[in-house]
């Protein structure tokens, strides 16, 4: 039996966890596009211009979320510039290169529209029509230099006045050489009556007395240095031709290759962004940056949170129940409400509880969880036409020991093996007899040493565990990963693949 005709059993037409990012589900992201609880806030902020730092971690839907904004755009009259590949920034960018980043991925998108809507330059002045011209001529790197000059005319002259130019520039040759003949004639007078002037050259091309008429095309410009105030006065001349709001998503900055990984960097990485406040409260610009919450936990006292919208995305488990059962529904065309009905009878809330800890209220993770469960099932018993409680218990295992811990945790560069990982942490963590522990107690049961304050601090940072109460100067954590709970309960091994 082939894995196609298993889940066919299962009622599904289309496998539905073959894909987990929202990226590779083209065709199909908005009939599966879910909404936490408190999406309506998010939508509320959006649409009132404020600027969005949405702050969740990785596979929690922020891209999701990103693309259902976009799609709430007016076609029409909004501008929407999406960025997701920052390696035109160096590392460490000044605020005038981004200034300048940002203009020129908003220039291109307007630019984009103006080729189809040029009556929207009428209503520019001539000096605005010129600050066009230099921002097609610097920041649109695509077209040609015949093609460029060509559109940077369309925006300065008028038609009847290019006509002109080219029937004159046409003639432009006849003129030169009746100029020239009556040059030479006329140097041959002078000669005769002025005996001490040098003789003139027989051999003589013909001059350009006649030049090439210019098109009055300012394209020599004088570089200005790009910075905030520019890029406001650019944003002013897009609105003044009636382009709607201009919507700017900054997505996935913490994958940029050059960081690593590395939670620091892409902390300091995305800083300069975060607190430029005027930039963010730009009335003619709204700015959405997704962010993965552990960088943004290394900066997040530099950041006025309270002048920005900065929600943190969580799911509860009603939430995360429904976005499978939306997706089930989408890949069985309808046939599968509920997602408790493609496992077998004897499977109670306990281990239904157990799949969605385990994804730790995550879409993504829960894809996953439910990937390696189809497949356990598919190598035990192809024939089942349903998911059987055998399957559970080695499939939770495969996905603990086997998952991308590094896709959620930061790396730290050039650190030593033992120190300051994620998986150092988490030995010393599965050394514990319980999730919940004190500095005292991991020292005592774990041996951390004079690093247990150091060892904490980096685990709190990055996420892994969480201050839960404080009694007497003395506070208690709790391992706040169900992936690592459950290897401390199982008492199943994570290393390093």
């Amino acid at each position: 039996m082939t894995f196609e005709e298993f889940y066919s059993k299962l009622n599904l037409e289309e496998y539905p966890f073959s894909t987990f990012t929202t990226e590779n589900e083209k065709g199909k992201e908005k009939i599966l596009f879910s909404t936490p609880s408190n999406y309506s806030t998010l939508l509320q902020a959006f649409e009132q211009n404020s600027s969005v730092l949405l702050i969740g971690e990785r596979g929690i839907g922020k891209t999701a979320i990103l693309l259902d904004f976009e799609r709430s755009l007016n076609n029409g009259n909004d501008i929407s510039v999406k960025v997701d590949d920052y390696s035109a920034l160096s590392e460490e960018y000044t605020s005038i290169e981004l200034y300048k980043f940002l203009l020129q991925r908003i220039t291109i998108k307007i630019f984009n529209k103006l080729a189809s809507e040029k009556s929207r330059i009428k209503k520019l002045s001539y000096d605005e029509k010129l600050l066009l011209s230099y921002l097609l001529k610097e920041y649109v790197p695509t077209y040609s230099k015949r093609n460029l000059k060509s559109k940077i005319e369309q925006i300065q002259i008028p038609f009847w006045k290019r006509t002109l130019i080219k029937i004159g520039n046409g003639i432009r040759p006849i003129f030169n050489y009746t100029a020239t003949a009556g040059s030479i004639m006329l140097d041959d007078f002078i000669a005769k009556h002025f005996k001490g002037l040098p003789p003139i050259a027989e051999n003589i091309n013909i001059k350009d007395y006649f030049p090439e008429i210019p098109s009055s095309v300012e394209q020599d410009f004088e570089s200005p240095e790009v910075c905030y105030q520019f890029l406001d006065t650019c944003l002013n001349i897009f609105k003044k031709m009636e382009f709607g709001k201009i919507s700017v998503f900054l997505d996935k900055m913490d994958e940029d290759q050059r960081l690593q990984n590395n939670g620091e960097l892409i902390g300091q990485f995305i800083k300069n962004i975060l607190t430029d406040n005027k930039l963010l409260l730009n009335q003619d610009m709204q700015i959405i940056i997704s962010l993965w919450q552990t960088p943004f936990n290394y900066i997040k006292d530099d950041v006025r949170t309270q002048k920005h919208f900065c929600p943190i995305l969580n799911w509860d488990k009603l939430d995360i129940e429904n976005a499978l059962n939306k997706r089930l529904g989408v890949f069985s065309n309808n046939k599968i409400k509920n997602y408790k009905s493609i496992f077998c009878e004897n499977i109670n809330d306990h281990d239904f509880n157990q799949i969605i800890r385990l994804s730790n209220k995550n879409p993504r993770d829960l894809w996953h969880v439910m990937d390696i469960i189809f497949k356990e099932q598919f190598k035990i018993d192809p024939n089942s036409n349903c998911i059987k409680i055998s399957t559970l218990k080695p499939a939770f295992e495969n996905f603990v020991k086997h998952f991308n811990y590094y896709e959620y945790y930061p790396k730290k560069l050039n650190s030593r093996a033992n120190s300051m990982d994620f998986y150092s942490y988490v030995s010393y963590l599965l050394k514990l007899d319980s999730p919940e522990f004190t500095k005292n107690k991991l020292n005592d049961q774990a041996g951390t040493g004079g690093s247990t304050n150091n060892y904490v601090i980096g685990m709190e940072r990055i996420g892994l565990i969480e201050n839960i109460s404080q009694s007497g100067g003395v506070v208690q954590y709790r391992i706040k990963d169900p992936k690592v709970v459950y290897a401390l309960e199982n008492v199943i091994k994570i290393e390093k693949s």
